[in-house]
């Protein structure tokens, strides 16, 4: 069985790698972009070529190249090519080698953060930032494609992801700063806005047991064991460092209270996927303030 990944040298990528190369009668091809050209090098063998070229015989693609948050005043222009373009040079590629199935990775901005309850993957598609419309544009390609192609294929709306060699955790890094720093956490307002983290060996299970999916296009929520609040984090942070009963968590008064929600359903990645989250956000904090 060929499984092609693209983005193979990114964060989630190579997690993703090492868990098909745990497994057995995979040929693997992990691509990134070669640079300067248009074309990808197979990170397994050297050989640089086109996406067609490397996916000839390919049964499995796995699409996580893309352009991550990384300008929060970008327009969806600045993430189109990344984000969309590829995306649909990707699903052209697969669907003219006989792929039998694409899995693609989206994101949890797909949904606003107006959101009061955890995100449902067919009522709350509502993205409310540039990058989650790019990455929304990307899973209606892969859709329209996998539908007209006859491939199967499903969008991973994946929830914020953490643990390994991430260089930044969010709110949960900018806490562990606060305390190494100051001996102090400070959360703004209450602290009630609500966060879903993702370890992200679990992120690559969840992947690779996407493959195994045959069906139309589907998009499926990869998240967290639970949702946490902001000052949840905090306390949980205090609590696993070095010194917590030298560790001051406060709150200071804010002109408009965070009560945005990231938080995800969960039944449909168990049922189709046969795949749960095993890391609790306690365990991803501790883990993350001990690195």
């Amino acid at each position: 069985m060929k499984v092609v990944v693209t983005g193979a040298s990114g964060y989630i990528g190579r997690h993703v790698v090492d868990a098909l190369l745990q497994m057995d009668d995979i040929q693997l091809a992990a691509l990134t972009r070669h640079a300067g050209t248009g074309n990808f090098r197979d990170l397994c063998t050297g050989e640089i070529g086109s996406l067609s070229a490397h996916f000839s015989g390919a049964d499995h693609i796995i699409h996580l190249a893309g352009r991550l948050v990384d300008k929060p005043e970008a327009g969806v222009t600045e993430y189109f090519n990344a984000n969309v373009k590829l995306t649909e040079d990707v699903v052209l590629a697969a669907a003219s080698a006989g792929t039998r199935s694409v899995v693609h990775a989206s994101s949890r901005l797909v949904y606003p953060r107006t959101l009061t309850s955890p995100a449902d993957e067919v009522r709350d598609i509502a993205p409310d930032t540039a990058y989650g419309i790019s990455k929304r544009w990307a899973e209606e390609l892969v859709q329209h494609y996998s539908s007209r192609c006859g491939f199967s294929a499903l969008s991973l709306r994946i929830a914020q992801v953490t643990g390994g060699d991430h260089p930044g955790l969010g709110v949960i890094n900018s806490f562990i700063r606060q305390a190494r720093e100051h001996r102090r956490i400070t959360v703004n307002g209450k602290g009630v806005a609500l966060r879903e983290f993702v370890h992200v060996e679990d992120v690559a299970d969840a992947i690779v047991s996407a493959i195994k999916y045959r069906g139309p296009w589907q998009g499926i929520n990869v998240g967290g064991t639970r949702a946490v609040s902001v000052r949840e984090i905090a306390d949980m942070v205090a609590r696993s460092s070095a010194h917590p009963e030298c560790l001051e968590v406060r709150s200071v008064a804010v002109a408009e209270e965070d009560t945005s929600c990231y938080a995800l359903k969960h039944d449909r990645a168990k049922q189709i996927l046969r795949w749960e989250p095993r890391w609790a956000p306690d365990d991803i904090i501790a883990n993350a303030n001990q690195a």
